[in-house]
């Protein structure tokens, strides 16, 4: 359970950053962050429990660590095609 709530508190905090243009011209950054989401989930995938509502013990690092991974990519992703983090 605090593993449950532990990833969701992580996942609602990542879900807060938002990507301005450098050029101030975001009309492309829904398709660039769909792109970005897509390259992450191909370059570092996201870890799948064994069990359907929990994380094992010895599955938790795993877990964290491909979250971290995953969004590591996709904000270089979007730094790559010019947006900055607000």
């Amino acid at each position: 359970m605090r593993f449950f709530l532990f990833l969701l508190i992580i996942l609602s905090l990542n879900s807060c950053t938002t990507y301005t243009h450098r050029s101030g011209n975001n009309s492309n950054l829904d398709t660039d962050s769909r792109f970005c989401q897509l390259t992450a989930n191909t370059q570092a995938p996201t870890y799948i429990c064994r069990g359907i509502t929990y994380c094992a013990p010895d599955e938790t690092a795993i877990a964290i660590q491909a979250l971290a991974q995953n969004t590591a990519v996709y904000d270089k992703c979007m730094m790559s095609k010019g947006y900055v983090p607000q």
